[in-house]
């Protein structure tokens, strides 16, 4: 916390031209990506984004438009998230758990007349429970994507970051508290389900200490090139740190730092026929420079180290059908496969399709149907958190003295998202386990939910 004083005067410069209103409209928006992962040139043939609705209108409304005019942007919002298993697990349990996010952007260029530069500060405050390990035993997949990026803390610093864009956006470069998360195998598709299988990374690169996602940062640099429309290379640098900010977000010191990530990717993002059907196609690897400390648990062997660890993936996602104007709006299926390296990591391989479809229906434009699968496959060094007791049932009778390892596990999410009115979303969801923690001997659970998103 010794950093408190500096990000308290920071806070307080960039919320002092918000005096005058409320909220903001933005591109991007709390538990939301940056722009960079859209960024398509303002010339592109692409369809647009979705835009944001706002609960609040009248004249909060005005404070906003009045405040954007000034370069000044603030988007506040609160998801929530229940979760309940109708069966399986190891005992019946409902846990609650959500998110109030803040995000204020600043355009420089409005403000000081310094072009295409904007800055972003995002905070959110988070609590619940688990439902995972209060009902399944398993400390990798939450149903609940809000819990699985961090538990109860009153504030938390997510981003905190400045943007530069060049040659109308085809140049972008961040750098500040960021993440991987935004730019490297990551989809804001892969988040209109509930669960964290998906949302809005697979949960094999989450894992990693190399890679951050929302709300854990560190300190990074990234750029992105279009070297044509439709296609784009993107370069990022990371420090490594299992913390990622720790619980405040504000642990920026070098102690805990243990290396760097590398990392390259690179996407095709055309659009197809009259009807411009748009598609993602991304491939990447990222490197942590780290040791890693690991214990064969199937020996006796001392614990062992290794230098390195690799993520790799690809992955898409393709519109078949359009149902409307925006780049979501229409039948879309997508993808993907993400390989850790084996000995050192929680979730080795995960593999995952989806199906989506929004706005299916005349008169209902923001309505939408999920339906995604995911399975995983656990590393060969990793315990399973629900061990048998002796007396109760038989360990493994090849290695009765050995522990319960995880090997596989899948998970099926389906929702469907109402558009209830201006800035507010419903969606009740569904989810079953199979091998819930990976060790097959926790029953397979089925899963009700709601999430519950509104944007003030």
């Amino acid at each position: 916390m010794r950093h408190f004083p500096f990000i308290a005067v920071f806070i307080a410069v960039m919320l002092l031209p918000a005096a005058q209103a409320w909220g903001q409209s933005t591109s991007t928006g709390p538990g939301a990506r940056p722009e960079i992962l859209n960024a398509i040139p303002p010339d592109s043939y692409y369809p647009p984004p979705p835009p944001t609705t706002h609960l609040l209108g009248g004249e909060v409304g005005e404070w906003r438009k009045s405040l954007s005019k000034k370069g000044v942007d603030v988007l506040l919002d609160d998801w929530s998230e229940f979760a309940g298993n109708i069966s399986g697990g190891t005992r019946k349990a409902q846990d609650f758990a959500g998110q109030v996010a803040i995000e204020v952007d600043l355009d420089w260029e409005k403000i000081l007349n310094i072009p295409d530069f904007t800055t972003t500060i995002t905070a959110v405050q988070r609590h619940g429970r688990r439902h995972s390990t209060d009902a399944l035993q398993d400390g990798v997949v939450n149903p609940q994507q809000i819990y699985g990026g961090g538990g109860n803390v009153i504030i938390h610093l997510v981003y905190f970051y400045a943007q530069k864009k060049w040659l109308h956006e085809r140049i972008i470069l961040t750098a500040g508290r960021y993440a991987p998360g935004p730019d490297f195998d990551s989809s804001p598709l892969q988040c209109l389900v509930m669960g964290q299988a998906t949302c809005s990374q697979p949960r094999a690169t989450t894992l990693t200490d190399g890679y951050s996602s929302w709300p854990g940062t560190v300190w990074s640099m990234v750029l992105r090139v279009r070297p044509t429309k439709p296609t784009y290379i993107t370069l990022g640098a990371y420090e490594t740190s299992p913390l990622k900010g720790g619980t405040a977000g504000t642990d920026w010191g070098g102690d805990h730092i243990t290396g760097a990530t590398l990392a390259i990717g690179g996407g095709y993002e055309p659009v197809f026929g009259a009807h411009k059907l748009n598609g993602h196609y991304k491939i990447g690897m990222l490197w942590d420079t780290s040791r890693h400390a690991y214990n064969e648990v199937d020996t006796d062997a001392p614990t062992r180290w290794r230098h390195g660890q690799m993520i790799s993936y690809i992955a898409f996602d393709q519109m078949l059908m359009r149902n409307g104007q925006y780049s979501d709006s229409g039948l879309i299926i997508l993808g993907g496969y993400t390989h850790v390296t084996s000995g050192i990591s929680v979730i080795s391989d995960q593999a995952y399709v989806g199906i989506e479809d929004v706005g299916q229906f005349a008169g209902r434009p923001r309505d939408a149907l999920g339906l995604t699968w995911s399975a995983l496959r656990y590393g060969p060094n990793i315990k399973s958190i629900w061990q048998p007791e002796h007396g109760a049932i038989l360990l493994d009778p090849l290695a009765p003295d050995r522990p319960l390892l995880a090997s596989r596990e899948s998970i099926f999410d389906a929702t469907y998202n109402v558009h209830v009115g201006e800035g507010i979303d419903i969606a009740p969801d569904f989810q079953y386990f199979w091998r819930p923690g990976g060790s097959g001997r926790v029953k397979n659970a089925a899963i009700l939910g709601i999430n519950a998103h509104v944007t003030l």
